[in-house]
């Protein structure tokens, strides 16, 4: 776990040039929320991403670096190396979703001196992990794959497909009298949704470490 400790601490020095990148990111989108109440959910999510987009970063100073090959001259296995990236990626996944819930609820208490829907806030939060989590479990493989450059083109095809999957199913469900948007369904969704899309976070983030792993294992460095 040593190991591992300095490489998550290696990564976060190198990720101290984007610090006020991220935060004039946040910035942007709590004075948008401050101006427009209705985008003000929206303020989770995009935190969310930001974070989690801002230690997908680190792969980048590394290929540029081409640090790996100093890295592996340690004691240190190419398992401890991948489950390092995975730690970062998803406790910084995680922290931006906190930190998105705290600013929606210090907003609301401003503004209108009263506490906003906790719990609607928490399944906003744990469905950004989720979505976002999609992302990060496809990128972190094409990164190790294809490169940096080529894994973020990868990545935006990912996230087209999955949009045009979560669209047809839309569409399908309308064609056949089913409204998924309908309230009813989305409440029935809401009781459940928490415990689904935690399992799948973690289920999503476990088959991507494996299939990283095995790419990178093979990789010569």
């Amino acid at each position: 776990m040593r190991a591992i400790k300095g490489l998550i601490i290696k990564d976060l020095l190198q990720l101290k040039s984007y610090k006020r990148t991220l935060i004039v990111f946040m910035a942007i989108f709590i004075l948008t929320s401050i101006s427009q109440e209705n985008t003000r959910n929206v303020l989770t999510v995009m935190i969310t991403l930001g974070f989690g987009m801002f230690s997908i970063a680190t792969f980048s100073y590394d290929e540029m670096a081409k640090s790996d090959k100093y890295i592996l001259t340690f004691p240190l296995t190419k398992k401890e190396v991948i489950l390092s990236k995975y730690i970062l990626v998803i406790g910084a996944t995680i922290i931006g979703a906190i930190i998105g819930v705290i600013a929606n609820i210090i907003l609301a208490f401003s503004m209108q001196n009263e506490l906003p829907n906790i719990e609607e806030l928490i399944v906003i939060a744990i469905g950004s992990v989720f979505g976002i989590g999609i992302v990060e479990a496809i990128q972190i493989p094409c990164i190790y794959k294809y490169g940096a450059e080529k894994g973020r083109i990868q990545i935006f095809i990912a996230i087209a497909i999955i949009a045009f999957l979560l669209g047809g199913i839309i569409w399908i469900g309308e064609k056949w009298g089913i409204n998924l948007l309908e309230n009813n369904i989305i409440t029935f969704i809401s009781n459940i949704i928490p415990i689904i899309l935690s399992l799948a976070t973690v289920i999503i983030y476990y088959i991507s470490y494996k299939v990283a792993y095995r790419i990178y294992q093979k990789k010569e460095i």
